[in-house]
């Protein structure tokens, strides 16, 4: 465990960093900070297990570090060693659990006992979060696999299946599902991270629908531009209570996410049909998933919202996509919005349809759409959209052009292979993955990665492991770096990691090959 001691009086922190041995308490580093901003620092990039603190220090106090630690972690155990004794500084200890409240001068052996209690209650927390994450990986999975269809709907094998698993419900327990479908365009575009927005959508579904701190009952899936959530929850809840929490999530969505989901409730059933139920889920989000921010009931009527649709054929506008027929396309775009009243409503549901054709167009062509959805035009002719038909038809042209010079580009660039490897010859010391190499070569990962793997018979991941190896070999008979410095140079940040890679691409670890091939130049002179 890692141990923050902070205090502005240096020999302090030396007294007790001398005097006490830290490595049999579990302390396995020690970090030094002499006022409140050197702890919030080291808070920031050490992310500490422990911290001991004085209050009265320049530039911040030790309150103001417990607050930063508290907003930061809550787990970290935090306690003070301090001159003051005022029952309101305790008494905010307390308040933000502080683990304890020592006052100099202090005795070795209650320090001694403080950082043991610190270290005790903070390996407490960790096996309790590892069970928690057990659990939760596993109730996913289950949840997961009947998603998908994997266990079937046969309720003596899932039940068999829920048994193995240690499951305490059984296939017959019903259950409610809340399905969520959001268009993720305008939350990457705002710089959020696809992979952190489909962990986070997973949490949020869990805490603002069964109010549970975890994702276990949360089973997400995503494309290049929607993530669809499956919730499960316990069949106890009313309609109005869930309503109300589904209110809730969709605020959190629109306010701290920048998504605007629409939900589907369904109707009570038995856990052996989940498969069948979330099919029909399916089918039905098809048709509303245009309208963000409402909350829908699978018993309701959907003919209505069915009225409503604006009479886009998908089939058509790909068909122009792939003829690059400008004229033709422009001609059926206005020829379907002259159909419209053109109201605002009606407009932003022409924008997502029309919206959802391209994306499809581009993932069915193995091509990445942040490209054209983020550019500018077509950032503020998205804007204007909905203001009225010349918008529409302006954004609607906007999106063709685009999509037409990012198929031109693919066209008139080097070949996918060329380009991805010598991307990744050039940035393999780098912290690449897929996804960078994705970017430069104007595919989808999941494409790049199938390509690859056909053309050089193995992965992305070997290839670049391949060359860092290589480089790692020639520096460690080139040069007296260490190995840590060569594993970091090379792009490993984790020296056990790259050894075990070192190990697996050339048989022996790098510290082994080293002294085998330097014996051998020594042996030729």
């Amino acid at each position: 465990m890692k141990l923050l001691i902070c205090d502005d009086d240096i020999s302090t922190i030396d007294v007790i960093q001398s005097q006490l041995d830290l490595s049999q308490l579990g302390i396995s580093r020690i970090f030094r900070a002499y006022n409140g901003k050197m702890a919030e620092n080291i808070i920031d990039e050490q992310k500490p297990d422990l911290i001991l603190c004085d209050i009265d220090m320049p530039v911040c106090n030790g309150m103001q570090v417990l607050e930063y630690a508290y907003e930061k972690d809550r787990d970290i155990e935090f306690s003070f060693l301090t001159c003051y004794e005022k029952f309101e500084y305790a008494q905010k200890a307390i308040q933000y659990g502080a683990t304890d409240y020592l006052t100099k001068p202090f005795d070795l052996e209650d320090v001694k006992a403080c950082i043991q209690k610190m270290a005790a209650n903070a390996t407490k927390k960790r096996t309790t979060h590892s069970v928690q994450a057990r659990n939760d990986s596993l109730m996913s999975s289950i949840f997961r696999q009947a998603s998908d269809g994997i266990l079937g709907t046969d309720k003596e094998i899932v039940d068999a299946a829920l048994r193995s698993n240690g499951i305490d419900f059984s296939a017959g327990s019903s259950w409610r599902i809340v399905f969520s479908c959001a268009d993720m365009t305008d939350a990457i575009r705002k710089t959020w991270n696809k992979e952190l927005l489909v962990f986070t959508a997973s949490r949020i579904h869990d805490e603002a629908l069964l109010d549970y701190v975890g994702s276990a009952h949360t089973v997400v899936n995503s494309d290049d531009r929607f993530v669809w959530s499956f919730c499960f929850v316990n069949e106890a809840m009313d309609d109005e209570t869930l309503k109300e929490r589904c209110g809730k999530l969709i605020g959190f969505a629109q306010n701290y996410m920048s998504m605007d989901p629409v939900i589907l409730i369904s109707k009570p059933f038995p856990f052996y049909k989940t498969a069948d139920v979330v099919c029909d889920l399916y089918e039905k989000m098809r048709k509303i998933r245009y309208y963000s921010g409402k909350i829908f009931f699978d018993d309701e009527e959907f003919d209505p919202l069915e009225k409503q649709q604006v009479g886009l054929d998908e089939n058509q506008i790909l068909w122009y996509l792939k003829k690059r027929d400008e004229a033709g396309y422009e001609e059926y775009i206005a020829s379907v919005l002259n159909n419209l009243n053109c109201t605002k409503e009606e407009l932003d549901h022409f924008r997502r349809e029309l919206i959802n054709v391209f994306v499809t167009h581009f993932r069915d062509n193995g091509m990445r759409s942040n490209s054209v959805f983020m550019d500018k035009r077509v950032v503020e002719a998205n804007e204007k959209a909905c203001m009225g038909r010349c918008f529409m038809e302006e954004y609607a042209k906007t999106l063709f052009d685009l999509q037409q010079n990012e198929v031109q580009s693919v066209l008139d660039s080097e070949d996918i292979m060329v380009r991805a490897k010598k991307y990744i010859d050039e940035n393999f010391r780098e912290n690449i993955d897929r996804n960078d190499v994705a970017a430069v070569t104007f595919v989808t990962p999941n494409y790049l990665s199938k390509l690859f793997k056909n053309t050089m018979n193995m992965n992305l991941r070997e290839y670049i492991n391949q060359l860092r190896i290589e480089e790692a070999k020639r520096l460690l008979l080139s040069t007296p770096m260490s190995v840590s410095e060569i594993a970091s140079y090379v792009g490993y940040y984790n020296i056990s990691y790259f050894s075990t890679v070192f190990h697996k691409v050339v048989g022996v670890s790098p510290f082994d090959w080293r002294n085998q091939k330097g014996e051998k130049e020594d042996a030729s002179f």
